[in-house]
């Protein structure tokens, strides 16, 4: 995968933009229901904390790296989630026109932070880094661009779109590392005691209700035809099986899945697991299948070619 990190850093360094660059003392044109205010509200206050979460897991790689040019992006993406955090906040601030509650993270959340700070430090950084491409896939691009189009006001539309510009050089790098994971060792550090209170554990305890309430709802509300979230697993899945990562650990692990998930036992047992989970929880799953095979309609080597990952990060930011 092409990526020339010194014309990347360039890149970061003269992409840095301000939250004050903007004019936060007008108010929105769209006139929003009481439950429409206090639900997007509700969706940037929690993105704000979402982009912080980015920025710790993009330190915690940056610790892991030898590269002096790697080490240098990182550490821009980080001030970058930061300053996402900061726009999320002032954009609830800014929809917040009736101020019908005092707006708080979700206590699922809150319970999932932790957890996940904690074993990002520990887990191996082929994992970590997948952590990140999924999370921004599905997070920051899906989720924040679902929120934009359901708001028609051209402050938001203009700062998310400064968002979606860092996010592409993120993406960029993540699917760079995808590769430099299949290829290079990075730092590992002593792994925690397995036990009740090891972080996978109290990740696995915490993602359903972070997953649910902070993710998955305000998808199906802002994305009900799971355009978004189609997009996202056809992408993740072109990535995993391109045969420059096919030694990544993690890609392994979701080639595993999705080959479970093709095979006679998983295509006949996964829609009735998918129709019934659905049925329990009323969120709709059925995008988790636009990623397989059949509906790409590709074979894994036609992903052989030479798309550089700045291309493949501007396609997902822009189509």
């Amino acid at each position: 995968m092409i990526l020339d990190t010194e014309k990347m850093l360039k890149n970061c360094q003269k992409g840095q933009w301000s939250v004050d660059d903007f004019d936060w003392t007008q108010t929105p044109t769209v006139k929003l229901s009481k439950e429409d205010e206090m639900r997007f509200c509700q969706y940037y206050m929690d993105m704000s904390f979402i982009e912080r979460i980015a920025g710790d897991l993009f330190l915690s790689l940056s610790k892991r790296l030898e590269d002096p040019t790697l080490i240098a992006i990182y550490e821009t993406f980080v001030v970058d989630e930061l300053r996402h955090s900061h726009a999320a906040a002032k954009l609830m601030d800014y929809f917040d026109v009736h101020h019908y509650k005092v707006y708080t993270p979700n206590k699922s959340m809150l319970n999932f932070i932790p957890a996940f700070s904690d074993l990002v430090k520990t887990v191996n950084p082929a994992f970590a880094n997948s952590m990140m491409t999924a999370g921004e896939l599905v997070l920051d691009i899906a989720l924040l661009r679902g929120i934009n189009e359901a708001i028609d006001d051209p402050l938001s539309k203009a700062v998310v779109e400064k968002i979606n510009q860092d996010e592409s050089r993120h993406l960029a790098m993540d699917f760079y590392m995808t590769e430099y994971c299949s290829e290079n060792n990075m730092k590992t550090v002593e792994k925690a005691k397995l036990n009740f209170q090891h972080p996978m554990l109290r990740l696995l305890r915490a993602s359903p209700g972070f997953a649910n309430e902070v993710f998955l709802r305000p998808m199906q509300r802002v994305d009900p035809n799971n355009k978004q979230m189609e997009a996202v697993a056809k992408r993740l899945r072109r990535i995993y099986l391109k045969p420059e990562v096919q030694n990544n650990p993690a890609a392994k692990q979701m080639n595993a899945i999705f080959d479970w998930m093709e095979g006679p036992i998983g295509s006949k047992v996964g829609p009735v697991l998918e129709k019934t989970l659905s049925r329990i929880t009323r969120l709709d799953f059925s995008w988790v299948y636009a990623g397989s095979l059949n509906n790409l309609k590709i074979e894994k080597d036609e992903w052989a070619g030479s798309t550089t990952a700045i291309e493949m990060a501007d396609k997902v930011v822009n189509h």
